[in-house]
């Protein structure tokens, strides 16, 4: 097959051809002009945006023996074997197919010997980011030290899935996103080089779908070429792209603001039909109102129209019409995400929006709908007030008191002194059984294993019920139960109390995980006191806490609830099981009332001598190492120590 595509034809061969990225382009000529080449590098950025590219001119420059100002001649041997891909000194590796810790030992044992015909041995990881952390590890030391003919360019859209560890060890460049300008000026160059026609407007209708991607501009303008091989129009960019003419949007805009729905809906249905999807139009319709708000408040036009087009959209004129479209488009665009009819929200979305403008004329005033709203309830309240100070002073204690009944318009306002909404919506209270009851069974490995399902679990449930658990994170867990913790108290409080909610969670739960759960809740600012009392209680009782009567499991079925029975058997040491499970749980401010206990709620004085909330007081010897006479009554965890490390290395402290 001899044709090749457009972005592997006009592939950037020197540093000075590297589109939208002057400052990099302009570092990595310097530094290969002055020899100042680091042995790694990072390159990172969205696709398409010249990293690869830009490995490759790296390569030739430094390999290249006539390099003029840092920039390769691209006439040599060598740089012509490079752009071929036929030197052997250059090596790319796709990371995604190759990220074993073989792989990569491979590499590591390769990297030593000298190279054949380059001055430097470059390797090129795409993809780097899809490394196991296992091959990170073994690429570690060679990464910080290698050879001195060797040169690492690693390459990612995703940085921040590359260890701390590896990022370190590199010079690190940003690749950002093309601009628009740099997109449509590169297609005009290539197109005027072929000697192809185009539309200058057709050319930004593939620059704005390609979203700074110069590979994906290239693709589309390829796929424009295949089209209609004599021109680039603007009708052949829109059927590539799949996008819509301004023009549809003007009439769709044009129809809300003379508050006609049926012909808004019409355009809507017709576009859809077309085959457009429901979300790509309100993406772009959200743009194109952008476009206008800046085209209407400046002298530059930022669309694509002629300004005949625009005039009726400047004699028009209200920017609060376009604010209230873009806040109402995007919600549609939040609630499409989840749905199966996204077609239902942007249809909705349009009738709404249609009555909005009918409802509110453009010569309302200055205030928007909220404020007007809120100046009404300063001028009752104000109103209100005076009355009550007349009938103060008139002696009408009693009526200010209880209000007539015949007065229903006061009754519509608000009444500030009977306002209890901590009282209503907080209903929160800590429940220590609960809690105490999944610490007593909680381990590390359940933990874990809940938390790596849990996102899956909350996708499967409805948003409704997704948006209560807004949140709620899994702070403790055991073979039955679950602590749920919540940032917000009023969130908390709402789970807590709605018993069928908790119950149909844990029916969730148990169903999602094969096991019977139990819930708890508790808040994160309590969480760390709750967890240094248990831990002091734990101390003391030398075991589990006795506690009283706490929700039970739910439990789908008899074979499960044995199943879980046989896979869950009780620790073997108490105090390790203990340490596994705190060691690692986030820490929390302390109590702010001192008269109180670690959860702010009245308790009864403890037995021992030292208060609970005093920790550094506490013994630094645990109960069950005190109760040991002598070294045949060691824990079992001791005497392993002891087994392993010997008597030397095993310091046991009793006391008397």
């Amino acid at each position: 097959m001899s044709y090749q595509a457009l972005y592997r034809v006009w592939r950037p061969q020197s540093f000075d051809e590297l589109v939208g990225q002057p400052l990099i382009a302009e570092t990595l000529k310097n530094a290969v002009k002055n020899q100042q080449l680091s042995h790694a590098y990072l390159f990172t950025g969205p696709r398409g945006t010249g990293k690869t590219s830009a490995a490759k001119i790296l390569a030739k420059a430094v390999n290249c023996p006539h390099q003029t100002d840092g920039n390769p001649c691209n006439q040599c041997e060598l740089c012509q074997a490079i752009t071929a891909g036929q030197l052997s000194d250059v090596i790319e590796i796709d990371a995604a197919s190759n990220n074993g810790v073989e792989e990569i030992r491979d590499l590591r044992d390769k990297v030593r010997y000298a190279p054949s015909q380059a001055t430097y041995k470059v390797y090129i990881i795409d993809e780097v980011h899809m490394l196991t952390t296992g091959a990170f590890n073994a690429l570690l030391k060679t990464l910080e030290e290698p050879p001195a003919q060797v040169l690492f360019i690693l390459a990612t859209t995703e940085p921040h899935k590359i260890p701390a560890t590896i990022i370190s060890r590199t010079q690190r460049f940003d690749f950002g996103r093309i601009s628009q300008a740099d997109l449509v000026g590169r297609m005009q160059y290539i197109l005027e080089q072929d000697g192809i026609d185009f539309e200058a407007e057709a050319l930004a209708v593939i620059a704005r779908a390609a979203n700074g991607g110069m590979r994906d501009s290239l693709s589309l303008l390829d796929q424009a070429l295949s089209y209609n091989r004599s021109a680039v129009t603007v009708q052949s960019a829109l059927e590539v792209t799949g996008s819509l003419s301004q023009l549809v949007y003007i009439d769709y805009l044009t129809a809300l603001q003379a508050h006609d729905g049926p012909k808004a809906l019409s355009i809507l249905q017709a576009s859809l039909q077309e085959g457009k999807q429901a979300n790509r139009f309100v993406e772009e319709l959200i743009l194109f109102c952008r476009d206008l708000l800046l085209t209407l408040n400046s002298k530059d036009n930022f669309t694509l129209l002629t300004q005949a087009e625009l005039k009726p959209l400047r004699q028009a004129g209200d920017n609060r019409f376009y604010y209230s479209l873009i806040e109402r488009l995007n919600q549609a665009l939040n609630q499409m995400r989840f749905a199966t009819q996204a077609d239902l929200f942007v249809e909705v979305a349009t009738i709404e929006l249609a009555q909005e403008v009918a409802n509110q004329p453009v010569a309302a005033g200055p205030e928007s709908g909220a404020l007007t709203e809120l100046v009404r309830q300063v001028q009752a309240l104000e109103a209100k007030i005076s009355q009550l100070e007349a009938q103060l002073r008139a002696g009408a204690s009693a009526q200010v008191a209880a209000p007539s009944p015949q007065a229903p318009a006061e009754d519509d306002q608000p009444r500030v002194p009977r306002e209890r909404p901590a009282g209503q919506r907080q209903a929160y209270h800590l429940d220590t059984d609960a809690v105490y009851a999944v610490l007593n069974e909680a381990t590390r490995q359940d933990v874990s294993q809940l938390k790596s399902g849990w996102a899956a679990w909350l996708e499967s449930l409805p948003p409704q019920d997704r948006v209560r658990l807004t949140g709620a994170e899994i702070q403790a867990a055991g073979p039955e139960r679950i602590l749920l913790s919540f940032k917000s108290q009023d969130f908390c409080g709402r789970v807590q109390q709605d018993a069928d909610f908790v119950q149909e969670l844990s029916r969730q739960l148990a169903r999602h995980f094969d096991r019977p759960v139990a819930l708890a809740f508790v808040l994160q600012s309590e969480w760390s006191q709750v967890r240094q009392t248990y831990k002091v209680l734990y101390d003391q009782a030398g075991g589990p806490i006795k506690i009283g009567a706490v929700a039970e499991p739910i439990r789908l079925a008899p074979e499960a609830e044995s199943l879980e029975a046989e896979q869950t058997s009780p620790p073997s040491d108490d105090f390790q099981s203990l340490e596994q499970v705190m060691m690692d749980l986030p820490e929390a401010p302390e109590a702010s009332e001192p008269g109180t206990d670690l959860f702010g709620l009245p308790m009864e004085a403890p037995e021992p001598a030292q208060p609970l909330a005093d920790q550094e007081d506490l013994p630094t010897v645990d109960p069950v190492f005190a109760q040991a006479p002598d070294q045949d009554n060691l824990p079992p965890v001791v005497s392993q120590a002891l087994a392993l490390f010997g008597q030397d290395v095993v310091d046991i402290d009793y006391e008397k």
